[in-house]
């Protein structure tokens, strides 16, 4: 099904991405997580192939890449154990290029199509995760600007950000606390901004987690994104949706990688005067792998080709993450089974694999967040 949905560019640009994954990307990567940071040159390999800007117009310096195209992406780079700046590309490019005026694209999207500059989505805070209206950073109108005050935690990459996006409130006291939201953008040389604490992860030692601190920020009125009310909150969530849609195959990539390494150790173990693929509860492992991984991607597509028929996938694309996530965490820790104490060590990189995609079920909604929305959907038809 997916070979017959995917078109010839498609098709040419996942044997580029895959090359490039294992060419530049999956011989380093050890180094980099033993240095504990993606160094600039992944950086700059990433901006050559065009990923950085892979969802910005052309005009603007971009790729004009589809919702398939980050797809492929995020699967290919997760198959070898590496992660792009997801934020970046969907969250903050693509939500200047969909939601931001002429003046907002001239101005930012060049440099960070072309990764001189890198973004950052900041919308959690200490009090106010996945419940977006509880959230307390705000912005008051003063004259010509908007004076920004609030904490952001668990902003990816946000140490190496040159330009946020940032929720915050401009309304109080609503009975629909996220009807008073609204979406700026926000540069790091803006006084008044700062980062914080960078947390310490169980996986992803590539990528940083980070507290960012915004202290009576003057934020110009035309870097408003989305002002408050409206159906603005509402285009801020559906943004979300291609989000959601990446890391669901960010989890599809790991698991597939995780997988492949598990039937690779599986062929070549002899145990019993056998290799261990021939033993039938193997195999059903293995079946059960493939089986869930294939089930997963089926669930990307179906959300994506939806999308790009402009259909609204607000619940296609929670299942999709709902079940990628939980799949990869089952995947990964299934293929550590499989190769019993090797698969324990970091040699044999699927450790690395499973600390890393169990994160990813916490980023963009969680798997509860995602029931909940999945529920809500089914029940308005």
């Amino acid at each position: 099904m997916i070979e017959s949905i995917l078109t010839d560019e498609n098709k040419m640009f996942r044997e580029s991405v895959r090359k490039f994954a294992e060419d530049k990307i999956a011989p380093n990567l050890k180094n980099w997580e033993n240095q504990g940071n993606y160094p600039d040159e992944y950086y700059q390999y990433l901006s050559e192939m065009g990923f950085m800007g892979l969802l910005v117009p052309v005009e603007y310096g971009g790729a004009d890449g589809s919702m398939i195209d980050l797809s492929i992406l995020c699967e290919e780079m997760g198959r070898v154990g590496a992660s792009i700046p997801l934020t970046h590309v969907s969250a903050c490019c693509r939500s200047i290029a969909h939601l931001g005026n002429e003046e907002q694209k001239k101005r930012y999207l060049p440099d960070m199509a072309s990764g001189r500059k890198i973004g950052a989505y900041c919308q959690t805070e200490p009090n106010a995760g996945s419940d977006a209206g509880n959230m307390s950073s705000f912005a008051e109108k003063k004259n010509d600007c908007y004076l920004l005050n609030g904490r952001k935690v668990f902003i990816s990459n946000g140490k190496i950000a040159s330009v946020f996006i940032v929720l915050a409130k401009t309304e109080r006291n609503l009975s629909k606390p996220s009807k008073g939201i609204a979406m700026f953008i926000v540069d790091r040389d803006m006084h008044g901004v700062s980062v914080g604490k960078t947390e310490e992860l169980m996986g992803r030692h590539c990528s940083s987690l980070d507290e960012i601190i915004f202290e009576d920020v003057e934020v110009p009125l035309n870097n408003i994104l989305i002002p408050a009310g409206g159906e603005g909150f509402k285009l801020i969530m559906n943004e979300f949706n291609s989000e959601r849609c990446g890391n669901a195959s960010f989890c599809v990539g790991f698991a597939q990688g995780a997988f492949e390494r598990a039937l690779r150790y599986c062929q070549q173990r002899v145990q019993f005067g056998k290799a261990l693929s021939e033993l039938q509860g193997i195999r059903w492992t293995l079946s059960e792998m493939a089986i869930k991984i294939k089930a997963a991607r089926l669930l990307i597509y179906d959300a994506l080709v939806k999308a790009q028929k402009g259909q609204r996938i607000a619940m296609e694309a929670a299942m999709a993450k709902k079940y990628s996530n939980e799949m990869a965490i089952w995947v990964c820790d299934k293929a550590i089974q499989l190769m019993g104490a090797y698969g324990y060590t970091v040699d044999y990189e699927v450790e690395r694999f499973y600390r890393d995609v169990r994160g990813w079920s916490m980023g963009g909604g969680t798997t509860q967040v995602c029931l909940n929305r999945i529920a809500y959907e089914l029940v308005r038809q």
